[in-house]
């Protein structure tokens, strides 16, 4: 059995696996950096540092979410650092069953090595995301850069 926290980017049902999440805070307006990509919203302060802010909604389907007005903020852990992920809104924690869970398969055209796999629940269907993969290596190495100009 495996937990995961439920969210929606997109107007999708997304999950993490609730080991990669520090906290859920409420979407505070990011101060832009200059020159960053489109899906970096900017940095907020958080726990006497400064904190990366990226739009998960605009990183996967390159749109932003707004003109949602209650808006989260999910704090996770990615490469050993924290960072947060604006998402549209928060369903929940989960604990799924391992037979819940369909595994990706490499051999499916549309899959994207950022979806680990799919919960199906009832007549929905979850897109489980690896937070370590959810970056191309430019990405990650605009993200790294940024995350050691701030601290």
């Amino acid at each position: 059995m495996e937990q995961f926290l439920i969210f929606i980017s997109g107007g999708q049902e997304f999950a993490l696996e609730i080991k990669n999440i520090s906290k859920i805070i409420e979407y505070i307006e990011p101060q832009r950096i200059p020159e960053a990509s489109s899906f970096v919203q900017g940095v907020i302060p958080y726990n006497n540092s400064v904190l990366p802010v990226i739009s998960l909604s605009a990183r996967l389907y390159g749109t932003s979410e707004s003109a949602i007005k209650d808006k989260n903020v999910i704090i996770a852990i990615w490469k050993e650092k924290e960072i947060g992920f604006v998402v549209e809104d928060i369903k929940g924690i989960i604990t799924i069953e391992d037979t819940d869970i369909e595994m990706s398969n490499k051999d499916f055209r549309i899959s994207k090595d950022y979806i680990m796999g799919y919960i199906k629940k009832n007549d929905e269907i979850i897109v489980i995301l690896d937070i370590n993969k959810i970056f191309t290596v430019d990405q990650e190495v605009e993200l790294l850069e940024i995350n050691e100009q701030i601290n």
